[in-house]
């Protein structure tokens, strides 16, 4: 839900009027005849069109920025204080020494943002007031990014302590001598990132990857380290001690397993292995395979054939599965953080005229994850976390969502019985 009061509540600013600010303040900028300082305070600027604007400076303190395109712009020194920014795209935008404290960058797209020397403290609750006089708080004070798309960001020196990155995407991301004490970092992707002299003092890092992770001179006193995916293996991993593959052997066996209906061979069970090492798993055909609590993180399956599989309680965190073949297989409990599930098919598969297996992601976790496109017919979803979840043009008829949550998803052209 949007912490923020409802859009109604702000008075509205046009397109064309914003194009109008954004022209005075770069004559502004240029010490020219009639530019004015982009003041625009507690204002519902939602969906708005900044891409490429110069606004640094400005302030937007207090408005709402939700969907808004604010990609490659320059809001060097800006002012988001207490702004609503959840599923904005912020993609290459300079936010160098921007102030976001109270700000709600939730599900947003900052891919390639620089947020050098940042605010991201939290703020005091932002009030202010409608036209008929009645008060209106545009923030509740807490900073938050979660599920936030920060991949290759620039967070270097950037100040923000205390604030709530849970599930956030910060492959690669620049965070040297960043101040992230009593941070949330929860679930966060922290691969190939740079923590050199980061400050991560009683920070909660519960379940967070951090795989080529520089984490040179950094402090974690006080941090909460459980359950945290390192380059280390977790659980098994295959033997590759002898001449021979060994998961060409159990593909082998498993292949004859399925010609025979199990009258011969083996069925390929993967249950409790770390497979991030097998880049090439992908390409082959795991129809009916079992890999109960297996560790797929970050790897590259799309196109995949996995029909009527057992995947319960496994780890697809960030996994690009686009345009995989699931039909009839079982997530239960099982982590898709940010994965990508464009145009996959998630659909009952049907074995006769009166025979069929369902896709259940029961308690499954799917928040922030891409399912743009996806064939969720039928699927059973009770209980799954869709928190920020892309479900553009998803097929959900027949689905079972009891208990789903789907705060803060994007349900554009979702497909669901009437």
């Amino acid at each position: 839900m949007n912490p923020t009061a409802p859009t109604e509540t702000l008075p509205p600013l046009h397109q064309m009027e914003l194009d109008e600010i954004i022209k005075k303040h770069i004559m502004f900028e240029k010490t020219r005849p009639g530019g004015a300082r982009a003041i625009i305070k507690f204002k519902s600027l939602v969906g708005l069109d900044f891409r490429g604007a110069n606004l640094s400076g400005a302030d937007f303190t207090g408005s709402d920025l939700r969907n808004a395109n604010l990609s490659n712009g320059n809001f060097h020194g800006s002012i988001f204080y207490g702004c609503s920014i959840q599923g904005a795209n912020l993609e290459n935008g300079d936010f160098t020494r921007a102030d976001f404290r109270g700000a709600d960058v939730t599900g947003a797209n900052m891919a390639g943002a620089s947020l050098e020397g940042a605010d991201l403290r939290q703020g005091a609750k932002v009030i202010s007031q409608n036209s008929e006089g009645k008060p209106i708080e545009s923030s509740h004070g807490k900073t938050t990014l979660k599920g936030a798309d920060l991949e290759n960001a620039n967070l270097k020196n950037a100040r923000a302590a205390m604030v709530d990155l849970s599930d956030a995407d910060l492959t690669s991301a620049r965070m040297s001598h960043v101040d992230l004490s009593q941070a949330n970092l929860q679930n966060a992707n922290m691969t190939g990132a740079d923590l050199t002299k980061a400050n991560l003092e009683e920070s909660m890092l519960n379940g967070a990857i951090m795989v080529g992770t520089d984490t040179t001179g950094t402090k974690f006193e006080g941090a909460i380290y459980e359950e945290v995916l390192t380059d280390a293996p977790v659980g098994k991993v295959l033997d590759y001690s002898e001449e021979e593959d060994p998961l060409i052997q159990l593909l082998k066996d498993h292949n004859l397993w399925l010609q025979h209906t199990g009258a011969k061979g083996k069925r390929i069970d993967l249950s409790g292995y770390d497979l991030r090492t097998l880049p090439s798993l992908g390409r082959y055909s795991l129809t009916a395979a079992i890999a109960e609590g297996a560790v797929f993180q970050g790897m590259t399956l799309m196109t995949a054939q996995m029909q009527s599989c057992k995947f319960d309680k496994s780890d697809f965190r960030d996994a690009k599965l686009r345009e995989s073949d699931f039909r009839g297989t079982s997530f239960v409990e099982a982590k898709l953080t940010r994965a990508d599930l464009t145009k996959a098919n998630l659909s009952p598969l049907f074995f006769s005229e009166d025979r069929k297996q369902a896709v259940n992601l029961s308690g499954a976790d799917l928040s922030f994850a891409d399912l743009t496109e996806c064939n969720l017919q039928e699927a059973i979803l009770k209980n799954a976390n869709m928190k920020g979840a892309n479900l553009t043009r998803a097929d959900f008829r027949g689905a079972d969502m009891e208990g789903a949550d789907l705060e803060n998803a994007i349900l554009e052209k979702v497909k669901m019985d009437s």
